[in-house]
C-alpha cells in the first residue's frame, strides 16, 4: 500500500529534493490468521536525510510520528 499527503511530499522537498526518492511513503499492511494485523514500514527519517539537513530531519520526524499514530 502506498499513502500520502501532496503536502507533506512539498514540505519534505523544500527542504532536499533527494527526499522525493522516498515520497510517497510505501507500507504493508498483514492480515494474520488470528485476527491481527501487522503494519510495516520504514521510518521516512531514516530514509529521506542522506546529509545533515536539521529542516529535513524535523519534517521527516513528524512523519514518523503520523505513522506512529497510525499503527494505533
Amino acid at each position: 500500500m502506498t499513502i500520502g499527503n501532496p503536502t507533506i511530499a512539498i514540505t519534505m522537498l523544500r527542504h532536499d529534493l533527494t527526499a522525493g526518492l522516498f515520497a510517497p511513503v510505501e507500507l504493508i499492511l498483514i492480515e494474520e490468521s488470528d485476527d491481527r494485523r501487522s503494519l510495516i514500514y520504514v521510518r521516512p527519517s531514516s530514509l529521506m536525510v542522506v546529509e545533515t539537513n536539521d529542516a529535513l530531519l524535523a519534517a521527516a520526524r513528524q512523519l514518523d510520528a503520523k505513522l506512529e499514530a497510525l499503527e494505533r
